[in-house]
Order: C-alpha cells, then structure tokens, then sequence
C-alpha cells in the first residue's frame, strides 16, 4: 500500500467495502471474503508472485476463527461475485459432463467398474479390478488449470489405493502432462477415444 500511495480509506473505496472493515482485515481482526480478496489483489499486486503471497496469506487465515469481513451490498463486489461463481458453474458443468463421457466410454468396453472409489479419505472417479489387477481413473476436463496438483492427485491414489495403475483422463492429449507423467511410476494420461484400447493394452501387458 506504502509503494502506490494508498490510504486504507482509499483501498476501501476502490474495493468496495468500509475503511473500518479494511482496517479490520489489515490488522488480523477478520478475514477477506473471497470477493473482497479478488478485488484487494487486482488493486494492491503488480505481479503473480505478489498475488501468490497475498493467497498464501488468505489461505493461512482458514486455520483460524477469525470473523469473516462484511459483504456489503455494493454492486461492484456483486458483479465480481457473480463472475467468479459463474466460472465455477462453468467449469463444474465441464467436469461434470467430461467424467459422464468417460462413463458412458467404460460402458461400451463391458469392463466392470466402480464410480467413486474410496478408501479413507481417499477417492477416485472411476475403479477397474480384474483378478488382482487394481486400475484407477481420473477425470480431467482442465488439466491445464492445475497439472501439478493433477499429478500429486495421480500419486496419492496410485499409493493409497494399492493400484497398479493410474489413468488420467482429458480431452485430448497435453505434451506438458505427457512429459510430466513420462516421469512417473504407473502414471499415464490418455484419451476418452483410446481409453478402450489403452485398458486391453495395459490388461494384457499384465496377464504376461
């Protein structure tokens, strides 16, 4: 704030909320709602390491019991609530309709499956098991949103789950997480279109 010359009066009024509930989140006494956080990062960073701080500071305020800030009935903050909650639809509706199509793929193999696989704290989308054979899916309609997480999701699962094998599913293939999981153990990433061969391929491989 000191190196664009803002006031905590004036970061209230270009985020819309009061200056009494920026000086509440400014010294610990409530946390951001998450539209407010939205529009604190578009004001105050100039960088993305700047927004990484700035989330890594939101997120440590979750461990605690602090208030959250008041949300105003100010039209700026709703349009910006709006927005983001219909990215969320938008892409929830995308992995909703992706894991139904890879649904529909198993169905057409004659491959017995299991929808929402769990053990402990644990799930995936789909479970595969023939004879002592143990093949985990998950469904990706994004990947490009969050690789890493995508591929330490793989990890867990392969671990937790005693699975010889983890498919990561998405809609066509991606030279990033193709190289990514080049370098994992019982990880791959494949099509909904070759899933069918990819499963008789794997299946095969282990019957020698």
């Amino acid at each position: 704030m000191a190196r664009q010359n803002l006031t905590g009066a004036r970061l209230a009024e270009e985020i819309g909320i009061s200056a009494t509930s920026v000086s509440q989140i400014l010294t610990g006494k409530t946390r951001p709602r998450q539209v407010t956080l939205s529009r604190m990062m578009k004001v105050l960073c100039q960088s993305s390491r700047e927004e990484q701080v700035l989330l890594a500071a939101y997120e440590s305020l979750g461990e605690t019991k602090l208030p959250a800030s008041p949300l105003l009935d100010d039209p700026a903050n709703a349009a910006t609530e709006e927005e983001r909650v219909r990215r969320f639809l938008e892409m929830k509706t995308a992995a909703v309709a992706f894991r139904n199509k890879v649904a529909a793929t198993l169905d057409k193999t004659a491959i017995p499956f299991q929808s929402d696989f769990t053990k402990g704290p644990v799930i995936t989308d789909f479970m595969i098991e023939v004879g002592d054979e143990r093949i985990a899916l998950e469904c990706r309609a994004n990947v490009k949103r969050d690789l890493e997480r995508s591929l330490i999701s793989a990890r867990i699962i392969r671990d937790e789950l005693k699975c010889d094998q983890v498919l990561i599913i998405v809609p066509k293939m991606d030279d990033a997480l193709t190289e990514a999981c080049s370098s994992q153990d019982a990880i791959q990433t494949i099509t909904p279109k070759n899933l069918p061969q990819g499963l008789r391929t794997l299946s095969n491989r282990k019957r020698r």
